[in-house]
């Protein structure tokens, strides 16, 4: 990525490079913190400041982290009007830097005020129905909503599209949507790395429907050459033969993301998530045989103290019948008990007891030290995936 570096100095601040890449553009005040990152359109990437890392949406919410006590990640979304002056002091600050430099790449950093960051959040809410999650691999894709929904929407710890009827979209339908997406994104749309097919469960249209939005995609030129990404419940693989997620797979499917959760059929039952581990297992190795890499997402705490022992046994085991390799992706994300959940009302009534975050995270070091990769030479990633960082 190429990189030009300009310096000023600014009264009451002090020097401030500006790094300005291929798709983005970065402040360094003093000795590089504070920090801040925009997008070639002017948005707010992201920023550190007094050690804490700050991240904004495109809905205009701001998420900070930072370590706490003995290192633990900590992490808190900013009241509205903290998240105000936040972006408030940024853009003082850019729009200084800008006006010193005169350097009229830099002129996107102009003229964003409050009011211009409320109505670029409410064109984003015009083109997108809420972004509820991307797997951690994504979190810079450009999502295209060809569904809205989930075509199960039951299980009793996700309250992500809760209110959200499933709808499978026509082709004019998505053609206009990319359309507008383009229009939103401007010159901040190189940014994104690629496709992702959303919402939930999106690759169980019919393959027809698939053909279609595949064929506006390609028409479309929306970044070139990029990989298509997408969810899919596991029990819905099968829908599609070889030959399909084969032909899939030449049109630029590059990785499927299932939410197995457990290996327990048992819990899997509990939780009211559908099909069964075998499913899992089956779905893996239809999309490996068709050349589709796979993601398979295990939740950790999930099922509390009585389903404990059973999760680690029963996701070991699944997860070692599966030919994950090099490519493949095994998310472990600690469970998040949302208010008012069906979960959580669920395990009162049963009297199961929720797990520590300690004894959750000795859970998924118990399943990483019992895997053993199908091929140990190419072994699968393993990383983790916290659910409260996400932001789009």
């Amino acid at each position: 990525m190429a990189t030009e570096a300009l310096r000023c100095d600014l009264p009451g601040v002090g020097r401030v490079a500006v790094r300005i890449r291929d798709m983005a553009i970065n402040l360094l005040v003093g000795n590089e913190a504070p920090s801040y990152s925009f997008d070639l359109a002017g948005r707010l990437i992201g920023a550190f400041v007094d050690g804490i890392n700050y991240r904004r949406g495109l809905d205009n919410r701001v998420l900070s982290k930072w370590a706490g006590p003995a290192g633990i990640r900590q992490r808190r979304w900013l009241t509205p009007t903290e998240a105000e002056a936040f972006l408030a002091a940024a853009y003082d600050l850019a729009e200084r830097v800008a006006a010193a430099t005169d350097d009229p790449r830099l002129t996107a950093l102009r003229g964003w005020d409050a009011a211009a960051l409320r109505a670029d959040a409410a064109r984003f809410a015009a083109v997108y129905r809420p972004v509820s999650i991307l797997p951690p691999d994504q979190y810079l894709a450009l999502v295209i909503q060809a569904t809205e929904g989930c075509s199960y929407n039951q299980c009793t710890f996700c309250d992500f599209y809760r209110g959200r009827p499933f709808r499978i979209k026509a082709p004019a339908e998505l053609a206009m949507h990319l359309a507008d997406a383009r229009a939103f994104f401007g010159p901040a749309i190189g940014l994104r790395k690629s496709l992702f097919l959303a919402d939930a469960n999106a690759l169980v249209a019919p393959m027809n429907r698939l053909r279609a939005w595949l064929d506006v995609i390609a028409e479309a030129q929306i970044l070139p050459g990029a990989g298509i990404y997408s969810f899919m419940d596991a029990f819905d693989v099968h829908r599609k033969s070889a030959a399909e997620w084969a032909e899939l797979a030449a049109r630029g499917l590059r990785r499927v993301y299932i939410g197995m959760e457990s290996g327990d059929d048992a819990l899997l039952r509990w939780l009211r998530k559908p099909g069964a581990v075998a499913d899992g297992v089956a779905a893996v190795r239809l999309l490996k045989s068709a050349g589709i890499a796979a993601s398979v997402i295990i939740m950790t705490g999930i099922g509390g103290d009585r389903y404990a022992e059973a999760h680690i046994c029963g996701t070991i085991a699944a997860l070692n019948a599966m030919p994950l390799g090099r490519g493949d992706i095994v998310y472990f994300s600690p469970f998040v008990d949302q208010p008012d959940s069906e979960y959580g009302r669920l395990a009162a009534a049963a009297g199961v007891r929720p797990l520590t975050e300690t004894a959750a995270a000795a859970q998924e070091a118990a399943i990483r030290h019992g895997l053993r990769p199908y091929d140990p030479a190419q072994p699968p990633q393993l990383s983790r995936y916290d659910i409260r960082e996400f932001i789009y």
